[in-house]
């Protein structure tokens, strides 16, 4: 019996998780193509990353690269669920040292754009989506 309630209250703990989170996905998504439009931002065919950056996620549909030469948004042609799921598909690069926006892909993902942006805006776009106070 104690096996089937924790089965019960795990179940009902996963159903109501979502709902709990203060981060909507499409929201954040949203607010970020607000962003683009609101900042002017502008839109690259390609980074030079000489096969040495870091990406943060922001939503499903957007991360921020930090390359030595600077920082970029990078938008996908869809929702990028291996980002925080598995599998990882590998990712295709025609030069290790550069991120192609329609060619390239990050974590299995193809990247649609590439905008470049400033470390103020990069800190605003970080903010996006959270609740005041998180």
């Amino acid at each position: 019996m104690t096996a089937r309630l924790t089965l019960l209250f795990a179940s009902l703990m996963l159903l109501l998780q979502p709902g709990c989170a203060t981060r909507q996905e499409p929201k954040v998504s949203a607010a970020v193509e607000d962003f683009i439009v609101a900042a002017g931002l502008e839109e690259l065919d390609m980074i030079r990353t000489r096969n040495d950056y870091g990406w943060e996620y922001l939503s499903d549909r957007f991360v921020r690269i930090e390359a030595r030469d600077g920082e970029y948004l990078l938008r996908f042609q869809r929702r990028c669920r291996e980002l925080n799921e598995v599998p990882v598909q590998p990712d295709i690069r025609y030069d290790s040292s550069v991120l192609r926006a329609r060619f390239d892909t990050l974590r299995g993902c193809r990247i649609d754009k590439l905008y470049a942006i400033e470390p103020g805006q990069a800190d605003e776009l970080r903010n996006l989506g959270w609740a005041p106070g998180d």
